[in-house]
């Protein structure tokens, strides 16, 4: 290798070092530890002026004239800004959870843990219930998307209009609208005799739900449930990862690989088709 070329790359190293420094010195974003120190420089619209930034996916895609790719971005939706990951293929969804089964990422945590979110933005997270209050607690109801994928690569999906996450004071309990979709309703639907709707959150420290053990204590194959809106324990469980559960659509017998939750606003002008809506009327 050549003087030239050595001092070239030594430059080069140098200046991406500076640039991946100055972003992060420049941006202060609340769930910081949800990204690596090379993550910083994926972000997509990384903005230096000290202007607010978008609410969440669905106006940064707007923004974008529809012309906006996945990856990771900053929203705002309340005083701090947050990263995300957003899913621009489908239409400027903000995604708040996605697991792989086996994931090497633990969801067995503790209630700080799912309050400000743990894993990795370009991978397996949980963005957290504080941040899913702030993007949900709005004048605008927002919708919550389910999307699974089995083995076989098929695809469902499942809304719930409106969605919204209460404030800690409440537990960070879930309350959900009317639903439509491919798979099953496993959330506001009680035919396995478990109702998640208006559940408090339970974790592994903090248990508000309605058995008398802890269910994210309970394990499958020595997997504890994880954090999750438990009844008197589950229809339906997302964060279990060893075997992701949706009621006859992910669970032991039917495998699932993927799973998402991703939140939009009700009011947004693109159409998804889908199935026609569940009698169920207001949260």
């Amino acid at each position: 290798m050549n003087l030239k070329h050595s001092v070239g790359c030594i430059l080069l190293l140098f200046v991406q070092c500076r640039l991946q420094t100055r972003a992060e010195e420049v941006l202060e974003l609340a769930n910081s530890h949800m990204l690596s120190p090379g993550d910083y420089m994926k972000l997509i619209n990384i903005n230096t002026k000290g202007t607010k930034y978008p609410r969440d996916c669905s106006e940064i895609f707007k923004w974008s004239e529809q012309s906006s790719k996945d990856g990771i971005y900053i929203i705002q939706p309340a005083k701090e800004p947050i990263g995300v990951f957003c899913d621009m293929q489908d239409g400027g969804w903000t995604v708040i959870q996605h697991i792989t089964a086996n994931s090497s990422v633990d969801f067995d945590r503790t209630w700080q843990d799912y309050k400000y979110g743990f894993g990795s933005l370009n991978d397996n997270y949980w963005l957290g219930n504080e941040y899913m209050h702030q993007l949900t607690n709005s004048p605008r109801p927002y919708i919550l998307r389910v999307k699974l994928v089995d083995l076989n690569a098929e695809i469902k999906l499942g809304e719930y209009e409106p969605f919204l996450i209460e404030d800690e004071a409440s537990q960070y309990r879930i309350r959900l609208g009317l639903y439509k979709g491919s798979a099953a309703d496993a959330l506001t639907q009680d035919t396995e005799a478990y109702l998640h709707d208006n559940q408090k959150f339970t974790t592994k420290d903090k248990d508000n739900d309605n058995y008398f053990q802890n269910c994210a204590k309970l394990e499958h194959n020595g997997i504890p449930g994880g954090g999750w809106w438990y009844d008197a324990c589950a229809g339906a469980n997302l964060n279990r990862r060893n075997v992701i559960y949706w009621q006859k659509d992910c669970n032991k017998e039917q495998m699932c690989k993927y799973a998402w939750m991703m939140v939009r606003p009700a009011d947004y002008s693109q159409d998804h088709s889908m199935a026609c809506p569940a009698q169920k009327n207001e949260l």
